[in-house]
């Protein structure tokens, strides 16, 4: 079920005459929008790059998408297992893994296409990583479930990288209004971004409108929307205890794209 679009962009949407409602972020189209709008955005990959250069041996990366934290990753040298529910998005890496700027070191690189709390991998990773605050997908027990999972595929020193948005600076209990963003897209589009935060359970709600201009002046307009929840820091954390897993640091990361309605993520740093 997609989330609806809140008040703000509703009524944008109703001015531009888009009718139908927005489509999954992570929809075939939408996961072509997100690849291209995600290219240069260099969060946490700095934080990830540098935990990450600290082990050894193979590198599971979980919810890879089209590669933005992959392509940091292979600059490593060592062969990634990159895994991803989405073949929409996993085909747009494998275009890339093969590109000499994408993949310099040409380190081997495999593709996997699986639910993260699910997949069937070997153990003897000496890396794990989930980027993108993308443990806020799942539910309580898909997050158990994937704990699980990542306990069991690392070698006996190995790291699970996790970053994770602090719902715990987010709280305050009124609605959040993160206003709307205007950002061009090339030179015959652009992007309207809404933002706005739930008061009842504190996800972040995000609608992105792509606006593309076609030859005369006409426009045609589609519209992605995506909802990021806000899970206590303490509640992972006795997730990560209770499968195993100990949180040995703490770091915090720096937002190159900074938004009123995103800050204060942290790196975790996790071993057996």
């Amino acid at each position: 079920m997609n989330p609806a679009p809140d008040q703000t962009a509703d009524a944008i949407l109703r001015v531009l005459g888009h009718l139908d409602p927005p489509e999954d972020l992570y929809s075939v189209s939408g996961s072509r929008l997100y690849d291209q709008i995600t290219a240069k955005d260099l969060t946490e990959l700095p934080e990830i790059q540098a935990a990450a250069r600290k082990t050894t041996g193979p590198i599971l990366e979980l919810a890879a998408g089209s590669g933005r934290i992959t392509r940091a990753l292979l600059a490593l040298g060592r062969p990634v297992t990159a895994v991803d529910s989405s073949v929409e998005m996993l085909e747009l890496l494998a275009a890339k893994v093969g590109t000499v700027p994408f993949n310099p070191r040409g380190a081997e690189v495999e593709l996997l296409q699986a639910d993260m709390s699910r997949v069937e991998v070997d153990g003897g990773f000496g890396c794990v990583v989930l980027g993108a605050s993308s443990v806020t997908l799942l539910d309580r027990d898909d997050r158990r479930r994937l704990f699980r999972r990542v306990r069991e595929a690392l070698a006996p020193d190995g790291r699970f990288l996790l970053t994770v948005l602090n719902a715990d600076s987010h709280q305050g209990g009124t609605t959040y209004d993160g206003g709307t963003t205007v950002s061009a897209l090339g030179e015959d589009s652009f992007l309207i971004t809404a933002e706005s935060r739930d008061p009842v359970n504190g996800a972040r709600h995000v609608t992105m409108i792509h606006v593309s201009f076609n030859e005369g002046g006409t426009y045609r307009s589609s519209a992605y929307a995506s909802e990021i929840a806000f899970v206590s820091n303490d509640l992972i954390q006795e997730e990560l205890t209770g499968e195993g897993l100990t949180v040995l640091e703490r770091r915090p990361v720096r937002i190159a794209t900074p938004s009123p309605g995103l800050k204060d993520i942290e790196l975790w740093v996790c071993g057996k």
